[in-house]
This record gives C-alpha cells, sequence and structure tokens, in this order.
C-alpha cells in the first residue's frame, strides 16, 4: 500500500514541476496529452533507475548521490522525451535541458525531504480513521 502511495504522491510532484519547467522555458513544449503521458512515464522511469542509483550510492558514496540524483533526473527527461509524441513533450536546446533538469532536481530533493511524512500521514490517516474511531 505504501508504494502506491508513493507513486502517486511522486507522479503528483513530477506533474508539478514539468509544468513549472514549461512554463519557465519556452523550448520546452508541453501538451495537456504530454504532460499526462510525461508525468507517468518520467515518474515510472525515475523510480525504476533509483534502484540502480541507490547500489551506485552504497558503493561510492555521497558523491554518487549527488552526481546520480542529476543523471537519473537528465535520464528519466531523456527517456520520456523519446517516448512521447515531439508535439506533447518536447525539450530543445541544451539551455532548456539544463536548466529543467536542475529544476526537476530540485524539486525532487525537496519531495524526497517530505516523502515520508506524507506517505505516513496518508497512511496513518487510512489506518487512523477507521482504527481510531473504535479506540475512542
Amino acid at each position: 500500500m505504501k508504494w502506491g502511495i508513493r507513486l502517486v504522491l511522486a507522479a503528483a510532484a513530477n506533474g508539478v514541476l514539468l509544468m513549472i519547467a514549461a512554463v519557465l522555458f519556452d523550448k520546452f513544449r508541453l501538451s495537456f496529452t504530454g504532460w499526462l503521458i510525461g508525468t507517468v512515464l518520467f515518474t515510472v522511469f525515475t523510480m525504476l533507475l533509483r534502484g540502480v542509483m541507490a547500489s551506485a550510492a552504497r558503493k561510492y558514496a555521497s558523491s554518487a548521490t549527488f552526481l546520480g540524483g542529476l543523471v537519473l533526473t537528465w535520464v528519466g527527461l531523456v527517456l520520456t522525451d523519446i517516448f512521447t509524441a515531439r508535439k506533447n513533450f518536447d525539450l530543445e536546446g541544451a539551455g532548456t535541458w539544463l536548466f529543467t533538469t536542475l529544476i526537476v532536481w530540485v524539486g525532487t530533493i525537496i519531495y524526497d525531504q517530505v516523502d515520508d511524512r506524507l506517505i505516513d500521514a496518508v497512511h496513518g490517516r487510512a489506518k487512523g480513521g477507521a482504527g481510531g474511531a473504535a479506540s475512542t
């Protein structure tokens, strides 16, 4: 159940971050369909790639964590760009790629700081709502 909550919250955060980047950069074209598809693909790609990054982080410690996060974000965006129709999701130009990667990466770091608390709150509310009423 926690994995499902984590997936939904990550998708929501990624959707917001992609929208922010698209608003900030003229060379990032994002339609509503592209936003939906891009959010789903980016979330799935980055969640799958996190396992690889976590393994590298254990091996190479903190330098891999910092660099790995940036690479993970960039690879997630590249894969999303490749697998989404250009008319719906398209990043162009080195500056757009660089700053979009940085914005999404920083947003992900911020999200990761509150991720566990949000999941515990959602999970606790779902459990506590039914159990809390019975125990009072």
